[in-house]
Formats: structure tokens, sequence, C-alpha cells
């Protein structure tokens, strides 16, 4: 059987920068944190009633004993300069892309667990919450989960396992400085109305993929330049300086920059988006070219107009 640090050594090798474990236990504070959330904002119920199950994991995984959570560092990588502020970063560097490098290591690093004699079972959790429960990473007033080597560019990768594993001490405080709202005022919609308190059906990065349509006006208005996501809570916040590094380029994502701006994602024909932006975005439902298309227009009028005002 694997010992915890044979695991920890074999995840940096796979280049995580952390990886910790937690015990798999339930997560009532997620449970409760959704039942708030409801009660704030009464129509986003059915946004939020299917992550309950997230936090039940002996309801739903029975043989869990343990969970490792890996940490990913997607500021590593390189922005093509002229698609900057379109897109998401995460949604730049998915690592569910088979392009990314990522997703081997991640392939790699299930394997290993597999191949030493755990049963395994990937993600499906409150990734976040685990994450500060294992002491890899602390939950910031925007919601995101933040490393102290990578400020909140990561993603979390966890694994529940049926092996009982030594649990890392929790890391449940706030990394925020005290008083620090930056985040908030840098929301364009306001759905991170205060700190922990995201209102989803108004977040712009949800707006552009999977809120109802047609978006309503006066939120359309506030989503800007953004196409698909958002990084403006990300970018606004003090944690984050410095912490984008930007030492590799994907060659994929030079190929496709020419497209990925709102002038070349409002133009591209089926042929185009069906061979090489949906491969990119795999996870959006195939027949959604119009979304894009929509996005990619208003951000356009937007950038068009910004021009305009600054000459």
């Amino acid at each position: 059987m694997l010992t915890e640090k044979e695991i920890k050594a074999y995840a940096r090798e796979c280049g995580f920068i952390d990886c910790g474990i937690t015990t798999a236990d339930d997560f009532p504070e997620y449970e409760r944190a959704l039942d708030r959330l409801i009660s704030l904002f009464p129509g986003t119920e059915n946004f939020y009633m299917p992550m309950y199950k997230r936090a039940r994991i002996k309801e739903r995984v029975p043989w869990a004993k343990s969970v490792i959570v890996c940490m990913r560092d997607y500021g590593k990588y390189k922005i093509p300069a002229n698609i900057i502020g379109y897109i998401g970063r995460n949604y730049l560097f998915d690592s569910r892309v088979s392009q990314n490098p990522d997703f081997q290591a991640i392939k790699d690093f299930t394997g290993y667990l597999r191949d030493g004699g755990l049963k395994v079972r990937k993600g499906g959790l409150p990734d976040r919450l685990a994450a500060a429960r294992a002491g890899v990473g602390r939950i910031g007033k925007n919601n995101f989960v933040y490393s102290a080597k990578a400020g909140s560019w990561v993603n979390t990768v966890t694994y529940i396992v049926g092996a009982e594993l030594v649990p890392d001490e929790p890391a449940m405080e706030s990394p925020c400085p005290e008083g620090c709202d930056l985040c908030i005022k840098a929301c364009p919609t306001g759905a991170l109305s205060s700190p922990y308190t995201v209102r989803m059906d108004y977040c712009v990065a949800y707006l552009t993929y999977g809120g109802s349509l047609p978006v309503p006006k006066e939120l359309s208005a506030k989503m800007g330049n953004w196409i698909y996501g958002c990084d403006a809570c990300q970018e606004a916040c003090p944690l984050n300086r410095g912490k984008w590094k930007e030492q590799f380029a994907l060659p994929h994502l030079g190929e496709l920059s020419c497209i990925l701006t709102p002038k070349g994602l409002s133009e591209m024909d089926e042929l185009t988006y069906r061979n090489k932006i949906h491969p990119l975005f795999p996870y959006i439902p195939v027949e959604d070219m119009k979304r894009w298309h929509d996005n990619a227009k208003r951000a356009l009028k937007f950038v068009n107009e910004q021009g305009k005002t600054k000459r």
C-alpha cells in the first residue's frame, strides 16, 4: 500500500505544486453554505440543488476513507497577447483538454494511485473546501481557493480513496487582508455582493456559458469584453500580484489565437467552430455556437465603443 510520503512525492513529480490529505467525512458546512445562498437568492434554487450531493461522500461512496487533494498551477502558462481579457484563464488552460500537458499529468497520477493498490474515485467533492481541509489552500472572499505559491490561479484535483491515510492539518482561516474588498468592487455585475457570497445567476462567467438566453439587458450591458468566463475578481486581488508566471507557451493556443478574439469568434463558421473551437471547450454543448456568436458580438461592440471613447 502506498504511503502518504510516496503519494505526495509522486504528485510533485507529476507537476502538482502541492498535495494534501484529509478524511472522507461529509461536508455539512457546504450544505449550510448552499442553504444560505438559496435563502438570499431564491431564484437560484434550481442551480444550487444538484450541488448538495457533493457534500455527502459517505452516501455516494460508502467505501471512502480518505481524500487526496492536489493543486495544479495554471499560472505558469503564457496567454497570447491578442486574446488577453476575453476568455477566463482557467478555461484557456483547462486540463480536461488533451493538448494541455496537465491532462496527462492528472491521468498519470490517477493511474499511479490505482497501480499502488488504492480504490479511487476522482472528483465529485466540494473541491475548494477539500483543499482547505487538507491544508493546501485557503478560501478567499471571492470564493476562490488560494495557494501560497500560485494565488488563485490554481485548480483543485481531488481523489476519494478507499484507504485510511494520515490527514494533514487544515487551513480554514481566510487568506485575505483585513478590510480588503477589492474583489467585490471589481465584480462587473455585483454577483459578488459581499464576502463569500456569489449570486451565480448574475455572475459573468455563468452568464457566458450557462445562463438562460437572451441575457437580461441590465446584466448584458455590464459584461464588458468577456466572451467566456471572467477573471475580474481574481485580477483585482492583491494576493495574486506576481503569481502569474507565464513560463510556458502552449502551441495549440497560439495557433487558435487569431480566432479567440471578439471579431474572430463573432465571424467563425460552423466548420471552424466544430473542428477548432469546440475541441478546446468540449464540455460545452456543440449546439451552442450561437451563444459564442452572441457573446463575441457583445464583446466586440464593447471593445469598439471603448476605442471610440479613448480616441
